[in-house]
């Protein structure tokens, strides 16, 4: 008899055990030192956790049905805010975050014209007819993440604003791109000012070459996936995907924090998509 796959917890008791966890975390502090990482969707948020449990020899338990009661990373897309006792906030481009949420999403949706989607899809994908036309696809899906973001309640732009009006020494940032060009300089240099200790960069280059791209996905960077979790893993993809129409848009609503978060320095950018 062939062998069953082990059967995934369900959905529902996972989210129930993430609240609980999170709250009895922000709660007792001195009882349960939970780590948090937390970031908008796709920025790197769950590379992240592997790297800064390894490097802390901690566990990141990402499936659990139970609530977590001892000390631990655990992830979340949560909104920065000075309640969380310890915190490493990982801040991506919203471009490329809008980019690969955007592949993400549009791997579960069937192929073929006017698909059976879930609800879930038809709001991600207002006005889809066939997932492979992305020229028709990808700005209102943009639109909508600005307005009605997925797994969180911020769109990019306020979720990086909330944490530089936070700017506390317990929740220290990392960018995606910066752990991709120097990881290991990064991770040591970013827990060592979290934890208040010499940076080890010996550890941190043997945990970045232990979690890489290329050793979790045996992909290069520039081999794309769409369906994998661990799709692409570089910078700048959103070239690949704006137009001008779509980065004036997204502009409007969030240029501001790319000049901020120096991704870029005025709004030329926009100029410099295809129309």
């Amino acid at each position: 008899m062939a062998k069953r796959p082990p059967l995934r917890p369900r959905r529902g008791l996972i989210q129930a055990s993430h609240h609980v966890t999170w709250f009895l975390g922000k709660t007792f502090p001195d009882t349960i030192q939970l780590l948090f990482i937390l970031g908008f969707p796709k920025s790197g948020t769950t590379w992240a956790c592997q790297l800064v449990a390894d490097y802390m020899q901690l566990p990141f338990p990402r499936y659990s049905i139970l609530p977590v009661g001892c000390r631990a990373v655990v992830h979340g897309h949560e909104i920065p805010t000075r309640k969380y006792p310890e915190a490493v906030y990982i801040m991506r481009d919203g471009r490329d975050a809008m980019v690969s949420l955007y592949c993400a999403r549009l791997s579960d949706v069937p192929e073929g014209n006017h698909p059976r989607m879930t609800r879930i899809q038809r709001r991600l994908f207002p006005g889809l007819v066939n997932k492979q036309d992305h020229a028709h696809n990808f700005s209102p899906f943009v639109e909508r993440q600005l307005r009605h973001p997925f797994a969180t309640r911020a769109n990019w732009a306020d979720h990086l604003r909330a944490y530089y009006e936070e700017n506390r020494p317990n929740m220290v940032a990392m960018r995606y791109e910066d752990l991709l060009r120097d990881g290991a300089t990064t991770l040591a240099e970013g827990l060592g000012r979290l934890s208040e200790t010499e940076p080890d960069f010996a550890r941190a280059q043997i945990t970045m070459n232990k979690y890489s791209f290329a050793t979790q996905s045996n992909r290069r960077h520039d081999d794309a996936h769409q369906a994998a979790f661990l799709r692409k893993g570089q910078t700048s993809d959103w070239e690949n995907h704006f137009t001008r129409a779509t980065a004036q848009h997204f502009n409007d609503h969030s240029g501001e924090m790319l000049i901020k978060a120096g991704y870029e320095s005025d709004d030329s950018w926009v100029d410099r998509c295809p129309a």
